[in-house]
């Protein structure tokens, strides 16, 4: 691609995450953003108002633009799979939001279509910097022993969110971590599924175990009140021979106390600085503009891992049917 102009990027999904893709790209000085297409067009007109490009009419058309160089899928999940077609068929470098799409078969052809492009799932706590870190210092802690997850969302989450399972609203993150973390695809998973309200499951707790002895549980789902001074409660705990690491997810360091009580702020992700957007996300797509400028293809967050957590995602839905462990294959 060109490497003396900067990326031309445009998102696909006029949403919340498709907005925060474009705040995000619209902040980083090696991008520009080359537009928008979403079903609501007068939104699309406001966003690109907002943040710079034009509006497409339709996906085929920001396919086929030549000047377009990387597009961010940030649609429904169940969209995911028919936007990636479209535009891999084009040679677009792409990220795509996750879970990287809500069957096992359509993951598996977008696997297929990405092996000609320069694609990545969007599974951005990889690029969390504590989480990172604990990537980069893996070869020297030894064995993993055991890793636990808990994510717990709000009430008005789910009328949003609750259009999926948990599992891929929700678990894909801790799920794709496990997978990255461990090395090696799970051995056999066993899973409970938690109902006390209308619509989706509420809840769901995952036992994995991985075929070098490393075990994982990950719980969690729409379980906190109606409220917005705490949207999401996640934590993670690591084990390896030689230690063991807890993150807070978000950082419960940093509050504000009104008349409402306590508010908590998520520095990793969407946070601004002076205009400019920095965290998971920006790091991520960083990453995916640098493997498109070196002509490389990415090693972190990659199709293949999305696609592999979604098998996990899977097995983990028919043992919460069967009462059974599943196994991978």
């Amino acid at each position: 691609m060109r490497t003396s102009e900067p990326v031309r990027a445009a998102v696909v999904g006029g949403g919340a995450f498709g907005e925060c893709h474009l705040r995000t790209l619209a902040s980083m000085p090696d991008v520009e953003v080359a537009g928008l297409y979403t079903l609501e067009q007068d939104r699309a007109a406001a966003l690109c108002d907002r943040y710079g490009g034009n509006c497409y009419p339709d996906l085929e058309e920001l396919a086929s633009d030549p000047s377009i160089d990387m597009v961010s899928i940030a649609t429904p999940e169940d969209a995911h799979c028919e936007s990636f077609k479209v535009l891999a068929e084009q040679g677009k470098a792409i990220y795509v939001e996750k879970p990287l799409a809500t069957s096992l078969a359509e993951a598996e052809q977008m696997l297929e279509l990405s092996r000609s492009i320069t694609a990545m799932s969007g599974h951005c706590l990889r690029f969390e910097s504590r989480i990172a870190q604990v990537f980069a210092r893996q070869d020297r802690l030894g064995a993993l022993r055991h890793m636990s997850f808990r994510n717990k969302r709000s009430r008005s989450e789910k009328e949003v969110y609750g259009r999926v399972h948990p599992a891929y609203g929700i678990f894909c993150h801790d799920i794709e971590l496990a997978n990255a973390f461990a090395r090696e695809r799970f051995h056999r998973v066993c899973a409970l599924e938690t109902r006390f309200s209308e619509g989706q499951v509420d809840g769901m707790n995952l036992l994995i175990e991985y075929p070098g002895g490393a075990t994982c549980s990950i719980e969690g789902g729409w379980y906190l009140p109606v409220q917005d001074g705490l949207a999401e409660n996640d934590r993670c705990s690591l084990d390896f021979e030689a230690g063991t690491f807890e993150i807070n997810l978000p950082h419960m360091g940093f509050t504000f106390v009104d008349s409402d009580g306590y508010r908590f702020f998520n520095q990793q992700y969407e946070c601004n600085v002076y205009g400019m957007e920095f965290g998971a996300l920006r790091a991520a797509l960083e990453y995916l503009v640098r493997c498109l400028r070196s002509d490389a293809r990415p090693q972190i967050s990659t199709i293949e891992d999305g696609c592999e957590a979604i098998r996990l995602i899977e097995a983990a839905l028919q043992s919460a049917r069967t009462g059974r462990w599943v196994e991978a294959d």
